[in-house]
């Protein structure tokens, strides 16, 4: 007798929690939050695709590659170019997440969220600036401020500092308020 009322209450608490945990997963109410991931998520690639595709159209003299060409025999190649942007954006998003170990981290919206999109941004931009300049992919014009120590285009490293914390406060603001901490 007394071990089948040792094990009644961890019986009735494993049911209460596979019950809780039903209730979570059935309920519309635990949908919200994924629903509003998603369009954080939409949003996300929206927002990142309109601003570096004019940030490219902005900067294109700054390269020798599309500084002679009118702006629409270049918008192909700078379309293709914010659609990379918007990948690595996702990227950034991705790493800050594993980072956090929160999925829905870009929807806090803390000061050390959009920090960390623009250290991230700016290293990668860093990165890729060094290696296509390295292997010839493009080169920089009188136009493009170079910035010492980096020996990187002003211009690119602006773009990947500035636009992805931007990206991710507007995304968020569209999204709704911030979410409470493991809601996702």
């Amino acid at each position: 007798m007394t071990a089948e009322h040792h094990h009644a209450p961890q019986h009735n608490l494993r049911a209460n929690q596979a019950g809780n945990a039903g209730d979570c997963t059935s309920s519309a109410h635990s949908s919200l939050p994924w629903r509003r991931f998603g369009r954080f998520l939409a949003t996300t690639v929206l927002v990142s695709f309109v601003l570096n595709e004019i940030w490219e159209m902005a900067q294109m003299s700054a390269y020798v590659e599309t500084a002679g060409p009118s702006w629409t025999s270049t918008l192909g190649l700078c379309t293709r170019a914010a659609v990379g942007d918007v990948g690595i954006i996702l990227g950034i998003y991705a790493a800050g997440a594993l980072a956090a170990g929160d999925l829905g981290w870009g929807l806090r919206g803390r000061w050390n969220i959009y920090a960390t999109a623009a250290v991230l941004g700016l290293a990668y931009a860093a990165l890729v600036e060094h290696a296509a300049l390295a292997a010839g992919r493009w080169s920089y014009t009188e136009r493009m401020p170079v910035v010492p120590g980096l020996d990187a285009g002003l211009w690119p490293l602006l773009q990947m500092t500035l636009l992805p914390p931007l990206t991710f406060l507007f995304a968020r603001r569209w999204a709704g308020r911030s979410v409470t901490k493991g809601s996702l």
